[in-house]
Formats: C-alpha cells, sequence, structure tokens
C-alpha cells in the first residue's frame, strides 16, 4: 500500500474499542460468543471489570471497557430514532441470513435506517451494528 504524499491517514486499523455499562456485561458477552460465535477473551488490567476481547478469524477484533461512564442504551423500543448515536460497526460475514436469524431468535433488537436498506441491531448497552457479506463493496 502506498503512503500518502501528504501524510494523511490511508485506512483504519484492525481494533475497535467500544465502552458498555457493566450492567450489560454478561448479555454483551454472550450475544457476541453465544449468539454470533466470536472468540472472547477477558483480560485483566486492574480496571474494576476486566477488558473483554472479542476476536475474529481476519485477525481483527475489537475491545469492550466496562464502564459506569458509558452510554446506558436506548429507553423503550429500538427505532432509528432512538438508536445509540455513537459510532456504528459493521461487521463482515459469509452467512448474513444465518446470522441475522440468530440475532433474530436470540431477540436482539433490530431496526432499519431509512438511508439504508441494510437491517441494523443494537447489542446489550446500545452498541449499534449491521452484517455484510464478506464481498460487500459499497457506502
Amino acid at each position: 500500500m502506498a503512503a500518502d504524499p501528504h501524510g494523511g491517514l490511508i485506512g483504519l486499523g484492525a481494533r475497535v474499542h467500544l465502552f458498555v455499562a457493566p450492567e450489560h456485561r454478561a448479555a454483551f458477552t454472550e450475544l457476541f460468543q453465544d449468539v454470533l460465535g466470536c472468540e472472547t477473551v477477558e483480560r485483566d488490567f486492574g480496571l474494576q471489570f476486566p477488558i473483554l476481547l472479542v476476536k475474529f478469524p481476519d485477525g481483527s477484533a475489537f475491545s469492550v471497557e466496562f464502564s459506569d461512564l458509558a452510554p446506558t442504551g436506548p429507553s423503550g423500543g429500538l427505532t432509528d430514532a432512538t438508536a445509540f448515536r455513537g459510532a456504528w460497526i459493521e461487521f463482515r460475514t459469509a452467512d448474513v441470513s444465518g446470522l441475522q436469524q440468530r440475532l433474530r431468535e436470540a431477540r436482539v433488537p433490530e431496526f432499519t435506517h431509512p438511508g439504508s436498506p441494510h437491517a441494523y441491531f443494537s447489542a446489550p448497552g446500545g452498541q449499534i451494528f449491521r452484517l455484510l457479506d464478506v464481498g460487500y463493496q459499497g457506502p
């Protein structure tokens, strides 16, 4: 990959760090470990709760810090108007429909956004994500 001659950004790293309220710790871990089949590891850095690392087969991962300073998520029904307004995450999979079905069976809140044909889901604590096919290219 060629470097930007202007010294600007050239891409995204393979890590994301999220903050989730502690009361959602067990449900958040269960969602990614049991429903979505991700490898999860807890790392103790001397914080009130261990950091949760959610790992993917391609070497990427995201970490979760459980903190009372995190947003608590939407109250009431989830819609585009009430969805968490932080960064939304995209996860790639070779089985979008199968994983979406597993999310629906696990009763993970789902909504649509008027600017997108994709289904969006809310993890415990309010983090919004969508699933994309590994070959998806688009906005």
